[in-house]
């Protein structure tokens, strides 16, 4: 993943998720309904702990910290999804 990148669209995914969840930082276990609801709590720190998230997660004040994510790379995450679904999308109709 690039560094933080400015997203410039007025209503983009990183000001809808802050409005969501009206704070720049939220644990793994507050985003696993919305955005992996594959994973269970067990499996999503098992995959945090390898580095195997499809975003940076990091535990704020030592080992007994739950895992974090800052919202501007899940946004930055969601973004390149939509990219690489529109590019596959535009490539099977035209």
């Amino acid at each position: 993943m690039a560094a933080a990148q400015k997203i410039d669209d007025p209503f983009d995914t990183l000001l809808l998720l802050q409005m969501k969840y009206r704070k720049p930082v939220v644990t793994l276990e507050e985003l696993l309904p919305d955005y992996l609801p594959h994973l269970s709590p067990p499996q999503a720190n098992k995959r945090a702990n390898k580095c195997d998230l499809p975003f940076p997660v990091f535990k704020p004040d030592g080992k007994y910290s739950p895992w974090c994510a800052h919202l501007n790379d899940v946004a930055l995450w969601l973004k390149s999804k939509q990219e690489e679904a529109r590019a596959d999308w535009r490539a099977m109709h035209s």
